[in-house]
Parts: structure tokens; sequence; C-alpha cells
């Protein structure tokens, strides 16, 4: 029948088309119960399905695919969210690779200034250290006095300086807990960053030996050793 059907619209749009009155589209599509249909317009109920426009010769000139469900449209969302976040991983890490050859021009160079960030923190947190050690030295210091009062207590001031110690004491141990956290945090990516430029450096001469190898192994012929050596 869908063969019938479809030798009968050929045959019209054939006609249509040398009268010259339009341009001869048939569409073929498959209605919800599985039933293959030829016409010249595509029904309201068939336009969310998969159809074809083929021309007045039974050839397929375009295809249209099946709308998608709700549940497939948040998963096509899903997937594409997840893609773009993946492309934007890999194109921030080639970024940070560009970064890393074009910054230095060696590991001892690397080195370097790794050493000098890390100082830097390193004289932060000896510091802090010998800050806190003083604040410390201080408190013992006004502990003392605070039992030498004995059973009458300490005086209003003494009570408020070691108050306001104490309050300095704590601020001075979080300084430094966060610089000590600080300086790890620094070496750690200093550690990666490291061996991705030696992983980079690497394949740089390996590229270049190879390349290096090509030449030597194809090395080029001047013309005048090619007009010599052409053959007869």
């Amino acid at each position: 029948m869908a063969s019938a059907n479809f030798s009968r619209a050929v045959a019209l749009l054939s006609c249509a088309a040398l009268l010259g009155s339009v341009q001869a589209q048939l569409y073929k599509w498959t209605d919800a119960n599985g039933k293959v249909h030829y016409s010249d317009t595509v029904p309201p109920e068939a336009n969310d399905g998969a159809r074809k426009q083929l021309s007045s010769e039974g050839v397929v000139r375009g295809q249209v695919d099946r709308a998608l469900t709700p549940e497939e449209r948040r998963a096509a969302a899903v997937k594409a969210d997840a893609d773009r976040k993946a492309r934007e991983i890999v194109e921030e890490r080639e970024r940070r690779d560009r970064a890393l050859v074009s910054t230095y021009t060696s590991l001892a160079d690397f080195d370097r200034v790794r050493n000098r960030a890390l100082g830097v923190l390193d004289a932060e947190v000896k510091a802090l250290t010998a800050q806190l050690a003083a604040l410390n030295a201080k408190r013992e210091a006004l502990t003392k006095q605070i039992d030498a009062a004995g059973a009458k207590g300490p005086s209003v001031k003494l009570a408020n300086d070691a108050k306001l110690l104490d309050s300095d004491i704590a601020n001075t141990s979080g300084f430094e807990s966060r610089k000590i956290r600080d300086r790890a945090d620094m070496a750690k990516n200093y550690a990666t960053e490291r061996a991705r430029l030696a992983d980079l450096m690497a394949a740089q001469a390996a590229s270049t030996n190879s390349a290096n190898a090509t030449n030597a192994a194809n090395p080029p012929v001047a013309p005048g050793n090619a007009a010599r050596t052409k053959p007869k």
C-alpha cells in the first residue's frame, strides 16, 4: 500500500513539475501506528516526527529528525553543559601550559622562582613564630605576677593586660597557622607545575630531536646536484 501511495504521489508531483506550477516536493513520514505516508505537505500531527523530503524523482533532498522528548532535552542539556565544562578545563590547561613554557627557560629557572617565593613565606612564618614566642614569654611573666597577688587577686590592670595578651597570642597563632598552610599549598602547587613543565620540556626536546633526525636522514639536494642525478 505504501508503494502504491508513493507511486501515485510521485506521478502527481511529476505532472505538477512539468506544468511549472511549483517546485515539486514530497514528504515521507510515519504515523503513530508505524504506517508510512507520502504527501506533499506534513500534517500537524506529524510535525514532531522524523520525516524525509523527496524530490519528484524520489531522491532524498533533506531529512528532519523527530523532536526530542522533555527527558531527552534535559539529558542533552546536561551533556552539553558537561562538554562545555570539559572544554573549559582543557582550554585552561593549555593556557597554563603555554604560560609555563613561555615563562621559564629551564627547570633551574623554575627552581629559582619557586625558592624565592617559598623563601618569602618562610621568612614570614619565622617572624610570626618569634613574635609568638615573645608573647608567650610575656604572658608567662604576667602569670607569675598574677599568682604573686595571692588571695587578694590581681589588679584590674593586670587582669586587663592578661586578656589583651591572650587575644594577641590567639591572633598571632592564627596568622602563623595560616602562613604555614599557605606555604604548604604553595609548595604543592609548585611541585605539580614543575612536574608538568618537565613533561612539556621533554616533549619539546623529543619533537626537536625527531625533526633533526628526519632532516639528517633526508638532507636537501642542491639544484646543481639534482640536475646531475636526474635519470636520463
